[in-house]
């Protein structure tokens, strides 16, 4: 297998922009569904894919998959990277008991 010859650096490097590679691509799909496009939106929501990718890899890799599974789960990561950031931020707002007037009162 070519990822035997490559560091554990290179395959996170490849894995993280991969993940960017397919936030990026999810962001477009929106752009097509009627979503106007915005340059500044696009690369965070590329950026914001990337990080979930990063972060993906480290979990599969301490859990064990192979580097080849951990790196194409990556893209799965990065392509749902702000929906699932989404819902967590929800998630975390019901527990903790934040509506939605606190957030109006107070800011996002």
């Amino acid at each position: 297998m070519p990822f035997k010859q490559l560091t554990d650096l290179q395959i996170l490097g490849i894995s993280g922009t991969f993940a960017g590679i397919c936030g990026g691509l999810s962001y477009l799909v929106k752009v097509e569904e009627g979503k106007p496009f915005e340059w500044k939106e696009f690369f965070l929501h590329t950026a914001t894919s990337a990080v979930f990718g990063l972060i993906a890899f480290e979990v599969l890799s301490f859990e064990g998959f192979p580097p080849e599974l951990a790196g194409a789960l990556c893209g799965i990561a990065g392509w749902g990277g702000t929906r699932i950031a989404r819902i967590f931020e929800v998630l975390l707002r019901k527990r903790a008991g934040i509506t939605k007037d606190d957030m109006e009162k107070y800011g996002d």
